[in-house]
This record gives C-alpha cells, structure tokens and sequence, in this order.
C-alpha cells in the first residue's frame, strides 16, 4: 500500500513477467476512497506525460491517474486491442494493470472511469465495447477511427467475426448505456500521416477525425433509438486544438472539462 510519503509523487511500476508490463501511477496528496481514472496514450506512447497533465485535476479530484503503457514491440496494435484473439492482446495485458495498480491502492476494482487520447481513445471505445460492465464513463479525445456497431462490417471497423477475432459479443443494452464524450480539436481535420486513410473508412466514417467522431456519436445515439435505452453519447470542440496532446492540454479548460464528465463535478473536500 501507498505511504503518506508517497502521495503527491509519479510513480513508474513494472509488472514482472514473462512478458513485463509498465505502468505510470500518481497518488494526490489528499486522495479520496475509490477515486480513480484510467489514461491511455496514443501512439506516441506518452503515458507518463498524460499523468502529468492531469496532476492538477488529480489534486483538485481526490484522484489516482493510471496510465498504462504499450510498448510498441509488445502491442503494436493496442488500439484494436491486440494482433488477434491468441496473441499481442493488449486489452488482457491492460486487465492486468488495473488489477495490480488497484492491489497497490487497496482499492476493489469497480467500473472503470477512462480517458484515451487518439489511439487510446481506440482502445478504450473498443475495450468498453466487449467489457461493458467494467467501464463506468469515457472520455474519448480525438481517436482516428472507430468501430461501428454493424455486423455486416468485419471487426475492427464493425462487429461481424474475423478469422482473428472469432465468436465476437457485443451487447448493445449494455454498451449504450455508458456516458461517452467525444472531444475533438477544432483544428483537427487534416488528412495527417497518421490519420488511417484507407478507402473503406474514408467512405464510411469520413475523411478526418472530425467527421468521423461525429457520425460515430451520432451512430450511437441512432442505436440508443432502436434499442429504446437512454443514451448520454456527446461530442465537443476543443478551441484552437489540433492533433497534438499538447494542443489539447494547453486549452486550460479542457482537463477540467475531462475531469468533470468522468467524476460528474465530483471535488476532493
């Protein structure tokens, strides 16, 4: 368990394993029971630099940040959760994480409150998809694509089964009823290097992260229609925001604006 000293620190802790695992973890200095939120980085793999622009938030929240780490080596696809069903699955590598970050903490491991930013907003989208009962709230900043709730598409742009991913489950009543925000840059709408440009997306989701945040939020509220749940799916601009981390975490209000969705305006007392 954390000792007073500890709190107010970054704390990088290693996994041992065949296969070790890393993760990044802050403890505010006045941390409040069961308070936690997950922070999955993009491809630049900047997990510590996530805890660090949320550190300010964590002491205003009472929250711990976990922020896992993907090697690219280990988990070059960690945005579909993994190369395939038997290996390179980072949703089970992440499973792992939270269960020994949560033991370190002394905390049960309740619904997850998560935030990703582009490729992790990738993986936590997809990963609330097939875990729906783990997940308690998102915050998706920015992903380039995003998988669909059509079984006529194969998975990862929809949910019909692959050779790789076989006997896919994907529960609709469940996964709806998620609140999931959508940030995206208001400058973001180039056609970048790392933009997935391939002709099917293009033609299906849009041609930049805008359109396609958009018509995913509006898919899932479509979805909320047919289904009769109540959904909580919005999407926001980040001002002067384009698609680096930094642009977004040097508009002051948009740790709060995370923050605030994921904890409901919870604040430490």
């Amino acid at each position: 368990m954390p000792t007073p000293a500890e709190q107010g620190k970054i704390h990088r802790r290693i996994i041992d394993g065949m296969q070790p695992l890393e993760y990044f973890c802050y403890l505010p200095s006045r941390p409040q029971q069961n308070r936690v939120m997950i922070s999955i980085h993009g491809i630049s793999r900047n997990a510590e630099e996530h805890v660090q622009g949320f550190i300010s938030q964590a002491e205003k929240y009472g929250t711990a940040i976990i922020s896992p780490l993907f090697p690219k080596l280990n988990f070059p696809r960690y945005q579909q959760l993994g190369n395939s069903a038997q290996q390179g699955r980072a949703d089970q590598a992440f499973d792992h994480i939270i269960q020994d970050a949560f033991e370190w903490l002394q905390l049960p491991v309740g619904p997850l409150r998560i935030f990703g930013f582009s490729g992790g907003g990738q993986f936590a989208h997809r990963y609330a998809m097939f875990y729906p009962k783990r997940v308690e709230r998102l915050v998706l900043a920015a992903p380039g694509w995003y998988t669909f709730p059509d079984p006529d598409r194969h998975y990862p742009l929809g949910l019909r089964s692959t050779k790789e991913w076989p006997k896919l489950s994907f529960s609709a009543e469940r996964f709806l009823k998620i609140p999931t925000l959508v940030t995206l840059g208001e400058e973001d709408d180039l056609r970048d290097a790392d933009l997935n440009k391939a002709r099917e997306i293009d033609a299906f989701q849009g041609f930049n992260r805008i359109e396609r945040g958009e018509r995913w939020v509006n898919a899932m509220r479509a979805l909320g229609r047919a289904f009769a749940v109540a959904t909580d799916f919005n999407y926001e601009k980040v001002p002067n925001a384009n698609h680096a981390y930094e642009s977004y975490q040097s508009h002051p209000a948009f740790g709060e604006q995370v923050f605030s969705f994921l904890f409901a305006a919870e604040r430490s007392s």
